[in-house]
């Protein structure tokens, strides 16, 4: 077992006053760091004063698949979300090599193939909860995410909250993790997503928002009930009942109060029960509150198929036809891409539409994605499957590229599905100066289907045409 030291000698000499060790390395930056298979038997310590290095440093670490399932500690608390990404606090080696060796034990029982470079997601997070089995997967409330709850170690380890929420739902569905508990429902905006909602309280009638609860008069002796200006007498004899002119002196003996009615000042129609509507705060979108998409947050806990698959090292990316839901893996898209084709020629009255769609930050200027990017990216692709009916199938081809499957929709139907991307263009934003551009080429068949064009080379000539749109627009 050796011990990885990153951060400063004189903190180094703090925890191990006894003198050096064989065993003990330490690395002033991440960079110097061998990120190989070797560093399977190693225990991280973090030692720094700048919590931000800290953080840099525990994010890189749990993000490489060869170093991302080790144990992993610092020197003192931060709160959350970093502690959440280690393993604990220690106060020497000697307890941060104690802590550790019991999870290095139960990594060790596990195959190869889940330390190497280029892992499988679904081997990780299993592996994660198998080599802590004392840590329950369980969502981290952050009131500034667009999810409302994460689950902050997995997204450190694979680098989307959009791929944490596709893997987690594909895992339980092949058996390998069950949902421990319902930790939360929450409600978000049908347009695009976000939690800041204000329910507004509208009138039934004429749909304003003017309205005042106030409570009415009941006449005991008929039955009468109406707003208590209905009452008053003119002749200034107090409360008198207009159908059956009995003077109402005594309340609850000869009339009561009815609480619960509501009135509305714009067009002065009274009812019991308001129209509640909720007004989307991010994008000004009102709707009624049956619109609102809700998402289930679970905590999570492995199964018995699930350990038998992890350490057999099987891949499971290789056996999944589908992610969740909506998004379809390519080979199956692809598959399904083809089928169509034949089935349209042999039935001419068969037709689907395709819509390929190519991201691109605004903000990019040709460097490599950012990390808040790369999430604006997947985020907007987790919406889009939001949005899509459950017959629709989403494939993503690159970080960048989407096909989307419309069975049995031809012309002009299409343009709902159209209509919804250009809304969640207009609506989506990063946390910083982030935003999209959203670029689409169609196809119809049966009326574009060419003549023995396969679905690989039908996606080319589509994607092709992105290319013709940017020389396009390059000329003018």
């Amino acid at each position: 077992m050796n011990i990885i030291c990153l951060g400063a000698a004189e903190a180094l000499q703090a925890l191990a006053p006894e003198g050096p060790d064989e065993n003990v390395q330490l690395c002033a930056e991440v960079e110097e760091l061998a990120f190989d298979e070797s560093q399977r038997e190693s225990v991280f310590v973090v030692m720094h004063r700048d919590e931000r290095v800290i953080s840099r440093i525990v994010r890189i670490l749990r993000q490489d698949p060869r170093t991302g399932l080790q144990p992993l500690y610092t020197v003192e608390q931060f709160g959350k979300p970093l502690d959440l990404l280690t393993d604990g606090v220690v106060s020497s080696l000697e307890e941060a090599r104690l802590e550790g060796e019991r999870i290095l034990l139960r990594l060790d029982e596990l195959d190869e193939a889940v330390f190497r470079a280029e892992a499988s997601d679904y081997l990780r997070i299993l592996a994660l909860l198998y080599s802590r089995p004392d840590r329950q997967l369980a969502p981290h409330r952050v009131w500034l995410d667009e999810h409302a709850y994460a689950y902050t170690l997995l997204e450190a380890l694979l680098g989307s909250a959009h791929l944490v929420a596709v893997r987690l739902a594909n895992l339980c569905e092949l058996g390998h993790l069950q949902r421990r508990g319902l930790i939360d429902r929450t409600s978000h905006c049908p347009v695009c997503s976000s939690l800041q909602l204000n329910l507004v309280d509208h009138c039934p009638h004429c749909g304003s928002t003017d309205i005042e609860e106030g409570s009415d008069v009941q006449c005991l002796h008929c039955g009468y009930t109406a707003q208590e200006s209905a009452f008053v007498s003119p002749q200034d004899e107090g409360l008198v009942c207009v159908k059956c002119h009995k003077r109402l002196r005594q309340i609850k003996t000869d009339y009561d109060l009815v609480q619960g009615i509501f009135s509305c000042r714009t067009c002065s129609n009274a009812f019991v029960q308001p129209a509640p509507q909720a007004h989307c705060l991010r994008c000004g979108k009102h709707f009624s509150v049956d619109r609102l998409l809700i998402r289930r947050i679970y905590s999570y806990e492995l199964t018995a198929s699930g350990i038998t698959v992890l350490k057999k090292g099987a891949s499971l990316d290789e056996v999944d036809g589908s992610d969740a839901g909506n998004l379809v893996t390519p080979h199956f898209f692809t598959n399904m891409v083809n089928w169509l084709l034949d089935f349209c020629g042999r039935h001419s009255n068969e037709n689907f539409t395709l819509i390929g769609i190519r991201l691109d930050c605004r903000n990019r200027n040709g460097s490599e994605l950012s990390q808040a990017e790369m999430e604006l990216m997947d985020t907007f692709v987790y919406r889009i499957s939001e949005h899509i009916r459950n017959i629709d199938m989403l494939a993503r081809f690159r970080r960048d590229l989407l096909w989307l499957l419309l069975p049995r929709t031809g012309k002009p139907h299409y343009q709902v599905v159209m209509n919804r991307l250009d809304a969640l263009e207009k609506t989506h934003r990063g946390l910083g100066d982030e935003t999209l551009t959203v670029r689409t080429v169609l196809f119809h068949a049966p009326d574009d289907i060419v003549p023995g064009e396969s679905s690989p080379l039908l996606l080319a000539r589509l994607e092709g045409r992105f290319g013709e749109d940017e020389d396009h627009g390059a000329g003018n």
